[in-house]
């Protein structure tokens, strides 16, 4: 078994913190290239599950004016990597929707090219890990083109022993004048046992452009569970809907409807109508 450093941080950081890289066997993998022509749209689903090959890239082109959303979802329990590579045109519109529904050991990497001007890269990520599941997502941004825009969120839920690590990098390279980057973590931690790590970047090269990051990490309010309680609510339920509203926003953006059924039996949380 060859082992490869995959998701590194554009600027390495103390390596005993141990969010530099991590190292797995990538000897068997599958391709597929998604392209949107000129002034075009598209939306596309991606399952992945047990039983496929265990890692996966996938290239992405929207050209000038076009228009994509990519919704991918992931519930194997076999170790997984996926690395997503995208590039936009002027104009050029993507939105990821990524759903992380347990996993043993889960490594993505979402590369970014804002190279056209006017381009827009917004990604809504949820993450339900529980057991000792373990995650590793290094996303970044890079801002290349006149006035790009990127915006990014991420919904954590983490039970039992599980760990994650959410690497964002926006880079606002030189000649991206106008460029605008956001990005925001909501992690919920329902168990002391979890590990939750979060490493914001913000490089710059150029003057004329805005980055904000922030996060909000950390366990339900005492007194909130007590007032809910009081109100009748059952503690399980409480946490439960709470878990729900972590990962919401993320699924409120597949407008698939089959796709939301098997999001949400894959959670457990039965018919989404309910």
């Amino acid at each position: 078994m060859e082992n490869t450093k995959l998701n590194i941080l554009p600027v390495p950081t103390f390596s005993s913190i141990g969010v530099n890289y991590v190292l797995r066997d990538v000897s068997e993998y599958e391709t597929e290239s998604i392209t949107v022509r000129e002034g075009g749209s598209n939306e596309a689903v991606r399952f992945f599950e047990d039983g496929q090959v265990p890692f996966h890239r996938t290239d992405v082109t929207v050209s000038a004016g076009g228009r994509l959303k990519l919704v991918q979802v992931f519930t194997a329990k076999q170790p997984t990597a996926s690395a997503l590579n995208v590039t936009l045109g002027d104009r050029a519109a993507f939105e990821l929707v990524q759903l992380y529904i347990g996993g043993s050991d889960t490594v993505s990497e979402i590369k970014t090219a804002l190279s056209g001007t006017g381009a827009e890269f917004r990604a809504e990520i949820g993450c339900a890990l529980s057991g000792r599941d373990n995650l590793d997502i290094n996303l970044i941004a890079d801002h290349t083109g006149l006035r790009t825009t990127s915006e990014i969120h991420i919904g954590a839920v983490l039970r039992g022993q599980a760990s994650k690590t959410f690497k964002g990098t926006i880079d606002f390279k030189k000649g991206a004048s106008g460029a605008k980057g956001n990005e925001r973590e909501d992690a919920l931690l329902l168990d002391s046992r979890v590990r939750n790590r979060t490493v914001p970047v913000i490089l710059c090269e150029e003057e004329d452009v805005e980055g904000n990051h922030g996060a909000t990490v950390g366990r339900l309010d005492g007194g909130q569970v007590f007032y809910l309680a009081s109100r009748g609510l059952p503690e399980e339920r409480i946490y439960e809907l709470a878990a729900r509203a972590k990962l919401s926003r993320a699924i409120g953006r597949v407008s698939d409807r089959e796709a939301v059924r098997r999001i949400y039996s894959a959670l457990g949380w039965g018919d989404e109508d309910e």
